[in-house]
């Protein structure tokens, strides 16, 4: 039973020795890695692009372009947060924020698309909150040394 006990010590402290699955010495660069590799740059550009479609198409008024783009900001808000958590807890934290603001930013976009006006002021708020959560996720970047080649910003 002590023969197993140390083997399961050894292992579990190996596995912490370990880290990060990204490469590098420092948060930094293993956060540089983590958004090279999963996209970051253009996850966070495609929202920023669907949110700048939502308001194109409602000045158009356009209900069935609008529930499009309001289902394709779902989706990708649902695809970027499927690459989180990132090395560092407090920009998986932001960014987790960011992508449910934007998620139901097109939820209730489409029932706004849909004939339910009352929603569409509270679309429009989450779409500024994903917004700036966007802005504080490279601000954290910048913080950490993580942009730059490879990186984000």
């Amino acid at each position: 039973m002590r023969r197993a006990a140390a083997v399961l010590l050894v292992a579990g402290v190996a596995l912490a020795a370990c880290g990060s699955p990204y490469p590098g010495k420092t948060i930094g660069e293993q956060v540089r890695s983590w958004a090279t590799t999963t996209g970051l740059s253009a996850s966070l550009g495609a929202l920023r692009g669907d949110a700048r479609r939502i308001v194109m198409v409602q000045a158009r008024h356009d209900p069935a372009a609008l529930r499009t783009d309001c289902d394709v900001l779902v989706n990708d808000a649902l695809a970027a947060n499927q690459n989180l958590p990132a090395p560092d807890d407090q920009l998986s934290a932001v960014l987790t924020a960011a992508y449910a603001a934007a998620a139901a930013a097109g939820r209730d976009c489409s029932k706004a698309a849909a004939g339910d006006g009352a929603v569409l002021g509270r679309a429009t708020s989450e779409l500024t909150q994903a917004a700036a959560g966007y802005v504080k996720a490279e601000a954290r970047l910048d913080a950490l040394g993580a942009t730059g080649p490879g990186g984000s910003s």
